[in-house]
């Protein structure tokens, strides 16, 4: 189930950075784009949040999970925003690339809500802008707008509707492309705009119900 999480955070969090990366191709030029890779390599440092994220509430969501997997309690599992922050920053270590800050998970209306803060200095090189630089924020606010719902047996997708860079909508054309970038295979009934969730053993589907991560199991 831990796995589970791991793989869905750690595709929240491509997507997050393959947005900064399309915003800076689509500012300043393609050549900037294929540099992504080798950013996404580089060492791994700790986040800052804001909604009230703990680490007590990370144990906690991890105890709950592990007790979910044993067979123990109802069929279902529920999990909130607070909580899924949590387990991001506390209980997955190594996932936040350096230059990477504020990462939140928000769930309302069926759909999740993420967003982080990226520094451009820890961007992959960027060209020369001149003058331009100096008009530019020390950092990106990333966002983007998806929904979780289950696909076949023991998948779910992850459809991205929109994407956003300093607050600045990003060309919904954008997205296959960014997915694709992420690894997204062809798969029949998948939209281009889709990433397939592999899920464990066990685990029978997973989606976003109003403000909730449902996770059911195999009765």
């Amino acid at each position: 189930m831990f796995g589970f999480l791991k793989s869905l955070f750690g595709k929240l969090v491509g997507l997050i950075l393959l947005v900064a990366a399309a915003y800076a191709g689509w500012q300043w030029g393609p050549e900037v784009f294929p540099r992504l890779q080798d950013w996404l390599a580089r060492s791994r440092a700790g986040v800052s949040e804001e909604i009230p994220a703990t680490p007590e509430l990370a144990d906690s969501v991890m105890f709950r999970v592990q007790d979910f997997r044993g067979g123990n309690g109802p069929d279902q599992l529920v999990l909130g925003e607070e909580e899924l922050t949590s387990v991001l920053l506390y209980s997955v270590p190594g996932l936040i690339p350096i230059g990477v800050s504020e990462p939140e998970v928000r769930l309302s209306d069926g759909r999740v809500h993420g967003r982080a803060r990226v520094a451009l200095e820890a961007f992959p090189d960027l060209p020369d802008l001149g003058p331009i630089i100096g008009m530019l924020p020390d950092t990106l606010d990333v966002g983007f707008e998806a929904s979780l719902m289950p696909f076949g047996e023991r998948r779910a997708a992850l459809l991205v509707h929109s994407l956003s860079a300093a607050r600045i909508p990003l060309p919904g054309r954008l997205i296959p492309e960014i997915l694709t970038a992420m690894g997204r295979g062809q798969e029949p009934g998948l939209p281009p705009e889709a990433l397939l969730v592999s899920l464990p053993s066990g685990l029978a589907s997973a989606y976003i119900l109003t403000d909730s991560l449902i996770l059911s199991r195999h009765p």
